[in-house]
């Protein structure tokens, strides 16, 4: 009896080894894009447009990290703007259109906007639970339009007029993870 069930672990075991996932499995399942790493705690994500040039880039903190697991941990002010910094600088940013007041707050998240004439920066952060910050950085390019025919991947039109950008997240009805 012992050794049945000893010779039934072994076979489940060398099962699960042999049926590992591959790389062909994941691309059949999942939809694959690249991510860069900013910093060992940090990744960015870029969208492109027909042409190559990033029309999107979306920053947050990874979670997992080469030291250990990071829960929670926000951006700071000098961090968001290094990243604005280097991944879209002064000369290609333009001028800074930012009004005043700047930021929306919706329960418990904020959305702080940056406005310039090439660029839109959002900064999405939580104003509770403690710690409260910034969480993710989405740079778009309004005038180059991504791949897929949308602004960014959240469909955001900004009109050209007051600068206002309209932002719709897409719902999807299916549970399938890939389009």
């Amino acid at each position: 009896m012992v050794k049945g069930l000893v010779l039934l672990l072994i076979t489940l075991g060398v099962g699960t080894v042999v049926l590992g996932q591959t790389s062909a499995d994941l691309n059949a399942k999942y939809r694959q894009f690249a991510s860069y790493e900013l910093r060992p705690d940090s990744v960015m994500t870029p969208k492109y447009a027909t042409d190559g040039q990033v029309c999107e880039i979306a920053i947050e903190r990874r979670q997992k990290t080469e030291t250990g697991i990071v829960f929670a941990a926000p951006f700071s002010e000098h961090e968001v703007s290094e990243f604005i910094d280097e991944l879209a600088p002064e000369a290609e940013r333009g001028r800074n259109l930012t009004k005043t007041l700047n930021s929306r707050v919706d329960g418990g998240f904020i959305t702080t906007e940056y406005t310039y004439e090439n660029v839109l920066v959002r900064v999405y952060g939580i104003t509770r639970p403690v710690p409260a910050g910034d969480r993710v950085i989405v740079i778009t390019w309004p005038k180059r339009t991504c791949s897929g025919g949308q602004n960014s991947a959240t469909s955001e039109n900004v009109d050209p007029k007051t600068r206002n950008a309209h932002l719709t997240i897409p719902v999807t009805a299916s549970g399938k993870p890939k389009q």
